[in-house]
């Protein structure tokens, strides 16, 4: 069960590690490069089915060696990082943190990475650049196929051509599937088998094309007789344009394909036609002999695996370490030195006890070792990141405030990340009579909740009616908003105001400007916001306020807090006292001066406006704790407001919200 081997697709490899190496190390410089996924998908699908179709051929395909042969090539490298993984995080992650580490752990054991990412990449989930296993989520794809292929190609292999036409049918239907959701649902679309399957099918089409043997492959079909005739006689001319087309169509997908582009999608088709076109052209060409095939390619070729598990866990080693921080060059340089290192080690002393000479025994050692990898994970999750590793100080600080505040800011009743009603106890009915304050806008008008209902606890004179729905600005017609559903729940939000006329419309966003991107047409954003406040008054609101926007930390204040703490508690002479202040460069100092012009035109337009950066900053920088909190951080992310940060807030500025 081994194909024949061809360097250039070591070398195809080694472009597809290293532009996803780039990409992680550089995202703002080689925006493209997370495309060497799909030409690492493409490699495998045509792989996987070569070593298939020369087992059938020749009448020995089994299941058992097939599956084993797999787990000796992927197992041991990967348990390998796992466990390191799970031993650095010890020392290295705060309880948060680890335990996530543990459930990505526990979920690229089972190669479900990709599953538990679409389920948990939530609203108020972690920054992705922080994830030490997020690049799990490709091989989760790679191993449902595996699941999934080798039975349907030994079931069609009964029928001639039965193998070609079903690898053809997944293609068009997965390809399909992609083309219809990624525009609908881009983050399903990226981690679902489904609409990847497509990816690895062109190869597996290719390598069915081409070795399924007579009566099989695409020799015998006889309506190809003139195509097949034509590329015989000019065969190393086709096969070298397609060497330097796949090769243009890979820098053409890596230069013009970036995050923000809405894929796969039909973006997918350069990277996937571009390697499925160098597949293709075979050893052959100057390109395939002297730009895939020379030494140094095809050794990063052979190590690209283990390179790629190595990899993304130390580069988030280093923004770990660094609160968040994008690191210098030169520590990104060294970082991506240490993982060829590890790799290369890896490759030379842990892969080759199990592929050479393999046996039940060392295939059954190498499943084990991942198996105890994923109920380690799993044990780290139970725990909850085992807190119990700090002091009482840190463990106030570091506790799960993300769950603290989906609680507080209603999620799933009066907070959306989707279309839904709004519920009954969005709408206070007591007390009776009392004025009625609507809160309407994205996660940054529901984080005032907590600080509105706790002034209504000690003031009783006001009742709260909360429509907030995530990525979703309080205007109305605004065009592409970030949130599908926005424009569905604004103006659900809309006609509430129209039923119940309350006396007070607070109304905010994390930015009324620039929200999906730079903004094309400024004046036209502000002739939308007009029209929105004209649309409020006409429901016979009162007074409208609109809040600003709160400060934005590059860092978060926990994680600056959390390395005074640990500085302090280990004795080191330059930590000092615990800050109250920031200003350095873990904030955005930019909220300040666009406040004052937000300000202005709010202002001009005969509403109320209230400024968060009074309340958080002044010339000695902005408050990383709430005041007489014990060190409770004012954000539990980079602007999300803590319960006790919105209670103080609205306790500071109760008088502008409430005009009295």
């Amino acid at each position: 069960m081994r194909p024949t081997y061809r360097s250039d697709i070591d070398g195809l490899r080694a472009i597809a590690v290293l532009l996803v190496i780039a990409f992680h190390a550089f995202p703002h410089s080689v925006r493209g490069g997370f495309v060497g996924v799909d030409v690492f998908f493409v490699i495998s699908g045509f792989l996987i089915t070569s070593i298939i179709c020369q087992a059938r051929r020749s009448g020995d395909f089994s299941f058992a060696v097939f599956y084993a042969r797999r787990i000796n090539r992927i197992f041991p490298a990967l348990a390998l990082v796992l466990i390191t993984c799970a031993v650095a995080g010890w020392f290295l992650l705060f309880p948060v943190d680890y335990r996530d580490a543990g459930k990505a752990i526990g979920f690229g054991a089972a190669f479900l990475s990709n599953l538990a990412l679409l389920h948990g990449a939530g609203y108020f989930e972690t920054s992705s650049e922080l994830d030490p296993l997020l690049h799990l989520w490709s091989l989760g794809v790679e191993e449902q196929f595996y699941l999934l292929w080798p039975p349907v190609i030994v079931l069609a292999w009964r029928w001639p051509r039965g193998a070609l036409i079903a690898a053809l049918t997944i293609l068009l239907a997965s390809f399909a599937a992609n083309i219809a959701l990624t525009p609908v649902n881009p983050l399903a679309a990226f981690y679902l088998p489904v609409t990847r399957f497509w990816e690895l099918m062109t190869g597996c089409v290719l390598a069915l094309a081409a070795n399924a043997g007579p009566g099989r492959d695409i020799t015998s079909i006889a309506a190809l007789g003139v195509v097949r005739r034509l590329f015989e006689r000019h065969a190393a001319a086709i096969r070298a344009a397609c060497a330097w087309l796949g090769l243009g169509l890979l820098a053409a997908g890596a230069a013009l394909i970036s995050n923000d582009r809405g894929f796969p999608g039909w973006w997918a088709v350069l990277p996937v036609l571009g390697a499925a076109l160098l597949i293709f052209a075979g050893p052959s060409p100057w390109v395939s002999r002297y730009l895939l095939g020379n030494r140094a390619m095809v050794y990063v070729g052979l190590i690209s695996y283990p390179l790629y598990l190595w990899h993304w866990p130390l580069l988030a080693a280093i923004r770990i370490v660094r609160f968040g921080e994008e690191p210098p060059l030169l520590m990104k340089a060294i970082t991506i030195l240490v993982a060829f290192a590890l790799a290369h080690l890896t490759w030379r002393f842990i892969e080759p006890p199990f592929r050479a000479r393999p046996s039940r025994r060392k295939t059954a050692a190498a499943f084990a070792a991942v198996a105890i990898a994923g109920i380690a994970g799993a044990g780290i999750y139970a725990a909850s990141g085992f807190p119990s590793r700090f002091g009482p100080d840190l463990q106030a600080i570091l506790g799960d405030l993300n769950a603290e505040a989906t609680v507080a800011f209603r999620a799933g009743a009066c907070f959306f990340e989707g279309s839904a009603q709004f519920q009954e106890q969005c709408d206070d009915a007591t007390p009776a009579d009392a004025p009625r304050v609507v809160l309407w806008g994205d996660s940054h008008a529901a984080q005032l909740y907590p600080g509105l209902r706790e002034w209504q606890r000690a003031d009783n004179s006001f009742r709260i009616s909360q429509y907030t729905t995530a990525g979703c600005p309080p205007i109305l017609g605004l065009p592409d908003p970030p949130s599908k559903v926005c424009a569905a729940n604004n103006a659900m939000a809309l006609e509430r105001l129209r039923t119940l006329k309350p006396d007070t419309v607070i109304m905010v966003a994390r930015q009324w400007h620039d929200y999906h991107g730079p903004d094309r047409d400024p004046q036209a954003v502000d002739e939308m916001i007009r029209a929105t406040l004209a649309e409020v008054r006409a429901t016979g609101v009162r007074r409208i306020v609109v809040v600003g926007m709160f400060p934005n930390w590059r860092t978060p204040p926990r994680r600056i807090l959390a390395g005074y703490y640990r500085a302090r508690a280990a004795g080191v002479a330059t930590a000092g006292a615990i800050p109250e202040r920031d200003r350095s460069r873990h904030l955005d100092s930019s909220r300040a001066e666009e406040n004052e012009g937000l300000r202005r035109f709010f202002e001009a337009a005969g509403v109320a406006f209230v400024s968060p950066t009074s309340t958080y900053c002044d010339r000695d920088g902005c408050l990383l704790a709430v005041p007489r909190s014990n060190g409770t951080p004012v954000v539990y992310d980079g602007s999300h407001l803590t319960a006790a940060s919105s209670i103080f807030f609205v306790r500071e500025t109760a008088r502008q919200l409430f005009g009295r």
